[in-house]
């Protein structure tokens, strides 16, 4: 098995540009600050709110910390679930069993199941981008379904 923890700067060289899901959603956080500016410019009852959305949305993008929490290549995805912000999983395509997505009420739980018996999980926000590179590079390993709750 080919797949481990290592440091961030062994990983192996990009043979093109990786796929990433950050923490903050950039393209969400612009558009709405987009549509701020367009109302508190419209000039109707709505420039109050469209201050607030164009505030809050600049505040996001230029305040608030930023880490990228998976990254995506044809051969490899890389975890950075560690604690350790120098420590990576990076888990190859051929060594995935199986993954699925689990729904909890303050976030969600990626879960990946690997050919040694090992599991990995890292939180994430959001399904959708992270579905769509591992239907891409890992195709029918999805269990789908699989709603948890936590037991606290």
């Amino acid at each position: 098995m080919k797949s481990q923890m290592i440091k961030t700067r062994n990983l192996p060289d990009w043979t093109h540009q990786p796929h990433m899901i950050h923490v903050k959603p950039v393209a969400f956080l612009t558009l709405v600050g987009l549509a701020g500016i367009a109302l508190f410019v419209s000039g109707t009852a709505w420039v109050g709110i469209g201050l607030i959305l164009s505030i809050t949305s600049v505040f996001a993008l230029l305040m608030m910390p930023d880490r990228i929490l998976i990254q995506f290549t044809p051969e490899y995805m890389v975890l950075y679930n560690h604690r350790d912000k120098e420590t990576c999983t990076v888990i190859y395509w051929e060594d995935l069993v199986n993954w699925q997505y689990e729904f909890h009420p303050s976030y969600d739980t990626l879960t990946c199941f690997l050919v040694d018996g090992s599991v990995q999980h890292i939180d994430l926000y959001a399904k959708r981008p992270a579905a769509k590179y591992l239907n891409q590079y890992a195709p029918g390993k999805e269990i789908k379904n699989v709603r948890m709750k936590e037991n606290a």
